[in-house]
């Protein structure tokens, strides 16, 4: 797969993910505590920036991952979170990796957080290397809206 195509996948993910996981019957896999301010479950986060800690450069570039996590007030613009998350990128031309993270979010989309990238090499040991990245996503737990009309409560 060429990285068009990666980034087509990465976007068209995330339209599905805003459309449809954001309406109040959609799916959901968690829950909440606290009388529904803090809510657990399922999100998604695509990378478009990272930090290397290890070389000093950034780099560009789009790695969609998957986590399950936190997030203190969820129905609320100002929601904060953390998730643990893992990013997988097999792509032509560079190595194949993988990057076991943990991401924080904030006002809903906005995501930044620390990984490891473990990255295969032609010859010898893998490459590990520690990140800093950068991105948007979406939460899929159960909202306290959702919570609410699953029990039946006006």
């Amino acid at each position: 797969m060429t990285r068009i195509h990666l980034l087509a996948v990465a976007l068209g993910t995330l339209l599905l993910l805003f459309g449809v996981c954001s309406k109040a019957n959609a799916q959901q896999f968690g829950g909440c505590f606290a009388a529904g301010r803090l809510c657990a479950g399922p999100s998604a986060t695509v990378t478009v920036g990272e930090f290397n800690l290890d070389t000093a450069k950034f780099r560009a570039g789009v790695l969609p991952g998957v986590g399950y996590g936190l997030t203190f007030n969820q129905d609320r613009w100002y929601a904060i979170g953390a998730a643990a998350y893992v990013a997988f990128s097999v792509g032509q031309g560079e190595p194949n990796q993988a990057v076991p993270s943990v991401i924080f979010s904030f006002a809903n989309y906005l995501r930044f957080g620390v990984g490891l990238s473990i990255a295969e090499q032609p010859e010898g040991h893998t490459l590990r290397q520690w990140r800093l990245l950068f991105g948007l996503g979406t939460d899929m737990g159960g909202s306290p809206a959702y919570v609410r009309q699953a029990k039946g409560a006006p």
